[in-house]
């Protein structure tokens, strides 16, 4: 039995010791404070955690939310070349080739 990775002989010791150290008298005493300490950060420990996960879980609700409204609603664009129909996002006629993206005018470069 490992508790704390301390085996039954080195508890045996320390529950010997803290005996002698505290006192018959404070020993129940002090046991019962240390009890209530670690319950108390167990606790704690286990409200930090789920308040963690559940900041996590907003967050990638709300990134999942960003995601979504940015993606562009897809609209059609006729070719002016052919008269095909593409997507909005196309920079180029499947039908002919021609480029969709409007030119820039002249002497600007293009974004």
């Amino acid at each position: 039995m490992d508790l704390f990775g301390i085996g039954l002989p080195e508890l045996f010791l320390v529950m010997l010791l803290a005996l002698v150290v505290i006192g018959p008298e404070r020993l129940p005493e002090v046991a019962s404070q240390i009890g209530r300490t670690v319950a108390d950060l167990k606790r704690q420990a286990n409200q930090l955690t789920s308040e963690f996960q559940s900041s996590l879980e907003d967050a990638t609700k709300e990134r999942k939310q960003q995601r979504e409204e940015v993606s562009p609603a897809v609209t059609a664009q006729t070719c002016a070349s052919c008269g095909a129909e593409s997507t909005s996002q196309a920079r180029f006629c499947a039908s002919c080739g021609n480029n969709l993206a409007p030119r820039p005018p002249d002497g600007e470069r293009p974004a």
